[in-house]
């Protein structure tokens, strides 16, 4: 019998750290929370080549976005760029954009500066148009944030996967694509942030699907309108400021039905 109450006491005494290791890393409950929207976007952007044998452009757009229905602004967007096209099938390009961002409750406006690198290969077969383009976007924010809850710069991989048909002697240019947001490094939930060192998260935060058409008024006036659809979805961690003891940690899913309409001068 005390044989048998010491092998009890020593299995206890044993697993006792684990669990409380255990508790102690445990993360509060996920809560979860849903939202639609309906959303417009309108930009207006110049291209001019660079060279005389088309492998240059250097590009300049203005875009305004509204939100929550139509009823507010919601960024306004400043872009400029390069690409390169060395080969009919490969181009590369990188852009600038200062991104002035409304917020809602105190009504004053955020800047965040985004740095776009792409690659995108191009393939035709007969009239339809196949194209592949990955997108790493590093955005940097202006004002001081917990790298717990908020990664800065937050890294994203775009790729977006196009079909466009070059409809016989018509203006009109029909195209679909579906694009995947992917983060690299979403700050990953930890019971304390001053006890525990930062861990990065992977996922896939939106999936875009649209669907338009772009018109060639002329050899240098084009516009362009089409729908887009956004599933998002995102993980939220908060702290507490003082002892960094997790207090909320959500993830939020939306909907946002997205209506554009471009205008391309080309040079």
């Amino acid at each position: 019998m005390k044989i048998r109450l010491r092998i009890i006491s020593l299995v206890m005494l044993l697993v006792m750290p684990f669990a409380l290791q255990a508790q102690e890393d445990e993360i509060l409950p996920l809560t979860e929370s849903s939202s639609n929207d309906i959303q417009g976007r309108f930009r207006a952007g110049l291209e001019l080549p660079l060279d005389r044998f088309g492998k240059w452009d250097f590009t300049w757009n203005e875009q305004v976005r509204l939100h929550n229905n139509f009823k507010d602004l919601d960024k306004i967007v400043s872009s400029v760029g390069v690409s390169y096209k060395p080969f009919d099938f490969l181009r590369f390009g990188a852009d600038y954009s200062l991104v002035n961002e409304k917020n809602l409750s105190d009504d004053k406006w955020d800047i965040k500066h985004r740095a776009n690198f792409d690659i995108t290969g191009l393939y035709r077969a007969g009239r339809v148009k196949l194209s592949l383009r990955e997108r790493v976007r590093v955005q940097f924010r202006s004002d001081s944030v917990c790298k717990y809850e908020h990664p800065d710069p937050f890294v994203t991989l775009r790729s977006r996967f196009k079909v466009a048909y070059d409809i016989f002697q018509s203006r009109w240019e029909p195209y679909a694509f579906v694009e995947l947001y992917t983060t690299l490094n979403a700050p990953a939930p930890v019971p304390n942030y001053k006890e525990y060192p930062l861990k990065r998260d992977n996922y896939i935060n939106r999936i875009r699907i649209a669907a338009g058409a772009e018109y060639k008024i002329n050899m240098q006036n084009r516009i362009d309108i089409y729908y887009m659809v956004h599933f998002n979805r995102g993980y939220d961690a908060r702290y507490k400021a003082n002892v960094g003891e997790i207090k909320e940690w959500s993830l939020t899913k939306g909907c946002a039905h997205v209506f554009c309409i471009d205008y391309k001068f080309k040079l």
